[in-house]
């Protein structure tokens, strides 16, 4: 474990060559499910799991404790306590997997995004204990999706879930390497791949089906994909006024949804209006692509 208050949020040069999952977490409930789907994941994936508690006490002050004769006290142990109960939930949940624990002195938001550089996947919660309960979607999983120098996945759900890995596309350079994270993730839970594209089509019309086959940027993303039987690939082209929303409709039932951070028409922003949508609205776990 990192001295706290010392760490420069980097991992260790011993990790092995496959970047570790490094998931978040505060004690809170959504950080609780992200942890267990976390575990889940890097054991099926074969990768080692670091669970990144990140305390902003050393920040304000250098009394971290322990109180005076008051045994196991102090904020540093606190944060030592919170870091084990994540360690300790991530066991539980696969006995198996490779895991250990990062002590970071920091806010969330720009310690994750500063271990993102050192990582194959980062994973929140939804929200955490800072979070405001009206808010769907919290800012340290915004501000990652917006930042982080790797995929994050941001989860609702614990468990990987028992349907198909669903992807959107558009064509972007962000939209290719969705498909590829895609594909991995199907291939990891032993899923199928839902390839779906929605084109904005008016206003007050009904969505549209169109043809896959004639689609150049459904037939984009399937070009992107292995020469394999064992992945099963489904793939569906609409039109419609409200792409957030169909991809929102489309998540239901989905394992997770996967998509580029931001689409061919985004421009400046570092987080399209579709992902920023489908992060707030959808039921499932999300994971975004930069």
């Amino acid at each position: 474990m990192s001295e706290p208050g010392t760490s420069s949020g980097q991992l260790s040069s011993e990790a092995t060559q496959l970047k570790p999952v490094i998931v978040g977490f505060d004690g809170s409930d959504g950080s609780r499910r992200a942890v267990q789907w976390a575990a889940s994941h890097a054991a099926a994936a074969g990768l080692r799991l670091v669970v990144a508690h990140c305390w902003v006490w050393p920040l304000f002050t250098q009394n971290l404790g322990p109180v005076t004769h008051v045994q196991d006290s102090g904020l540093q142990r606190e944060a030592e306590r919170t870091a084990a109960e994540g360690l300790d939930l991530a066991r539980q949940t696969e006995p198996h997997v490779d895991a250990d624990i990062q002590l970071v002195a920091g806010f969330p938001s720009e310690v994750l995004s500063r271990l993102s550089t050192e990582a194959s996947l980062i994973v929140t919660g939804t929200r955490g204990l800072g979070g405001f309960t009206g808010l769907l979607v919290g800012s340290v999983s915004l501000h990652l999706a917006a930042s982080a120098s790797c995929p994050i996945a941001v989860i609702r759900d614990e468990q990987p879930g028992e349907g198909d890995i669903l992807v959107g596309v558009d064509g972007s350079p962000e939209s290719d390497r969705a498909v590829r994270t895609a594909v991995d993730l199907a291939r990891t839970l032993q899923a199928s791949l839902r390839v779906l594209h929605v084109r904005p089509y008016g206003r007050n019309v009904p969505t549209r089906l169109d043809e896959p086959e004639t689609d150049p940027v459904i037939q984009q993303a399937l070009g992107l994909l292995p020469n394999s039987t064992e992945l099963r690939v489904s793939a569906e082209s609409l039109s419609d006024p409200s792409v957030p929303g169909v991809i929102v409709h489309h998540a239901r039932g989905a394992a997770c949804v996967v998509l580029g951070a931001k689409g061919r028409n985004t421009i400046g922003a570092r987080l399209g209006s579709a992902v920023h949508a489908v992060l707030h609205h959808a039921k499932g776990n999300v994971i975004v692509v930069r």
